[in-house]
């Protein structure tokens, strides 16, 4: 096989669309339309970086319940970036049936989106990338639902990425909570895939495992001011010398000038 072409990407998750929708209170109809604000210069980061793909790891609505003129706005959002969109669901908007990615057909305005609606886990292999990529999409029904539940070996030598929304656990940690990615998963990808594209945590995190690079992007604009690691996406990038990632902020206030909880 000839050598795998570098790749760029952009990581994102719990963008949060929607939320505070209907609220009729001015503080949190200003704070949701800084959150698509901050969503639209995601696209920008990932134009402006001649980005080859956007990941969206989950909770890109709040919940299921969003206006459609949300949706709609979404879906052009996403439109305007160049490459190739990819996008599973998350907690605040699974994938059960009848729900807002089935009353809705963003792809149809966005054309270079794929999301992900395989419950079992889908893998996707984007045409004129050298990628391969994988995610499950998460049911309401599900209550045991593991993000990383059957994980494939690697396919081939492409660049390998796995897309999941949950609470990541390290030995010893808080083995009760729902959506579980415990560190021995991540640890037994590698050699299979390159990176870990994880959502559902605000704050952003690094929770690399075993040489798997696995990162939390965190949400480019929480919901409220208390996550102060949050307003960041990663620009991540795959070539001869391995995976390097850096976080970029994408909140467009100034760090002093985001107010103390």
């Amino acid at each position: 096989m000839p050598e795998r072409k570098p790749l760029r990407i952009v990581h994102t998750s719990d963008v949060h669309l929607g939320a505070y929708a209907g609220s009729g209170d001015a503080k949190w109809n200003a704070r949701r339309e800084l959150m698509e604000l901050t969503f639209e210069r995601v696209i920008n980061l990932a134009n402006e970086t001649n980005a080859d793909a956007l990941l969206i790891a989950g909770d890109f609505f709040d919940n299921d319940r969003v206006p459609e003129e949300t949706v709609i706005f979404a879906a052009e959002t996403i439109r305007r970036f160049r490459g190739q969109t990819f996008l599973i669901p998350g907690n605040h908007d699974p994938m059960d049936p009848g729900s807002i990615y089935w009353r809705h057909d963003m792809e149809s305005i966005a054309r270079r989106l794929t999301i992900v609606r395989g419950h079992k886990g889908e893998l996707v292999e984007p045409e004129g990338l050298d990628l391969v990529l994988w995610g499950r999409a998460y049911l309401d029904t599900d209550w045991h639902f593991k993000p990383l539940d059957g994980l494939p070996e690697r396919v081939d030598d492409r660049w390998h990425i796995a897309m999941g929304h949950g609470h990541f656990v390290r030995e010893g940690g808080e083995m009760h909570r729902s959506l579980l990615i415990r560190d021995s998963e991540v640890a037994a990808a590698a050699g299979h895939w390159d990176y870990m594209a994880f959502g559902h945590w605000e704050p952003h995190a690094d929770v690399t495992t075993a040489g798997v690079t696995a990162v939390y992007s965190g949400a480019p604009m929480p919901l409220t001011d208390a996550n102060r690691k949050a307003g960041l996406a990663a620009v991540v990038d795959f070539n001869e010398s391995g995976v390097q990632w850096t976080m970029r902020r994408v909140d467009p206030r100034r760090p002093e000038d985001v107010p103390t909880p």
